[in-house]
């Protein structure tokens, strides 16, 4: 009697596979015809490696990214609760660009010291220190990769040669924005130098910088009017009140959880790293916003584990739990025409006109005692001079 043809057992793995899969997708009330792009993708792969042994986790999305006729979210997480996946290690992609700028610095010292940077500001120096977020990392060093590359043409070759005058003529020829970007980053990168004890000296602590901030100031009635009734899904009206309402930052709406939300209490909970919890109490007009929004959530995704209050058709089935990403924020505003930015300084001004209560804009908006001195002033020129002026 011959032994089994051990590619027919591949096979027979491989269908069962695919027909769990399959099953796991229907039981989550998912229309596999609708998604037959993630059922092609376990077929193709596990046609070609098996099913025996743990596949990896960037095959599939290596796979995935080939045709936009397969799909590899759902089926990454369909392995990894069968234990068959090897995942693969997490990076973000903000520190991976921050590295990829840091190895192109054409001097080796340089693009050492940038790379000592990235380390401190990940909270990995030689000391422990709090880790700044992805984004700030990735935009200190592309503040500061310019700079690096002229002081390398005018032939210099390591940082302990940089001096005040130095960083003076970077910042010289600046103004406005660019200008406050780039100190505030070199200051980071020598900081963060002379800790690692890589310098000597601190050629950026006794730069100081004067740059005229612009004050806020109120959008335009006629560009406000009708916003909600721009947009019809649930998501974002949601979020567009968050902002227009109670000034919420993009940042928020991202990080928002489910748990965040009180319903019975009315108010939502916003957490800041590093700061007390803000909360924030909702009108009857916002809950029901927001309970449109759940409805919708749970008629489309009835089985979503992920924590986040705002999810996607991606992070939605993601058992992972990943936050929505900035881009999704930005165009809910771009249908609105309008920038989260600007509805929000729009929103505080306006309370600071009708209160000139600095204390109040805290209370409500969770605003230093700077910045709320500053909308007042803005809203009331006449104050300057009075007891509220920094």
């Amino acid at each position: 009697m011959s032994a089994a043809c051990p590619c027919s057992s591949r096979v027979l793995a491989a269908a069962d596979l695919v027909a769990d899969f399959i099953t796991y997708m229907r039981g989550r009330g998912w229309n596999t015809d609708s998604f037959s792009g993630s059922v092609r993708t376990p077929r193709i792969v596990t046609g070609h490696l098996g099913a025996e042994v743990p596949i990896q986790e960037t095959d599939i999305r290596a796979l995935a990214s080939m045709r936009t006729t397969l799909h590899g979210p759902r089926v990454v997480n369909y392995l990894r609760l069968r234990g068959l996946l090897e995942a693969q290690q997490p990076s973000d992609p903000c520190i991976a660009r921050a590295r990829q700028h840091a190895s192109t610095v054409s001097h080796p010292a340089f693009a050492a010291a940038l790379h000592a940077f990235i380390d401190v500001l990940l909270g990995q120096g030689s000391s422990s220190s709090r880790p700044r977020s992805p984004k700030t990392v990735e935009n200190y060093v592309v503040a500061v990769l310019p700079t690096l590359e002229a002081w390398t043409a005018d032939g210099l070759t390591d940082p302990r040669q940089i001096t005040k005058k130095h960083i003076e003529a970077a910042l010289d020829p600046l103004t406005g924005d660019q200008a406050r970007r780039l100190h505030t980053s070199l200051r980071s990168l020598f900081r963060a130098l002379k800790r690692e004890r890589l310098i000597f000296r601190d050629p950026a602590r006794g730069v100081s910088l004067t740059v005229s901030r612009p004050l806020p100031a109120a959008l335009p009635s006629d560009r406000l009017a009708g916003l909600l009734d721009k947009v019809d899904d649930p998501c974002d009206r949601l979020m567009a009140a968050l902002v227009a309402v109670y000034a919420l930052l993009p940042g928020q709406l991202v990080r928002l959880l489910r748990t965040d939300l009180d319903r019975s209490k009315g108010r939502l909970q916003l957490r800041r790293p590093g700061r007390m919890d803000h909360l924030v109490y909702l009108d009857a007009f916002t809950l029901r916003l927001a309970t449109a929004w759940e409805l919708q959530r749970h008629r489309r995704w009835p089985d979503s584990s992920n924590p986040h209050f705002f999810v996607t058709r991606n992070t939605a089935v993601d058992d992972s739990g990943p936050p929505i990403s900035a881009g999704v924020v930005q165009k809910t505003f771009e249908r609105l025409g309008l920038r989260a930015g600007a509805l929000r300084m729009d929103r505080i001004y306006d309370e600071a006109r009708h209160s000139a209560d600095p204390v109040r804009l805290m209370e409500l908006f969770g605003l230093s005692h700077l910045a709320a001195t500053r909308y007042v002033l803005s809203a009331h020129p006449e104050k300057k001079n009075g007891p509220i002026a920094p």
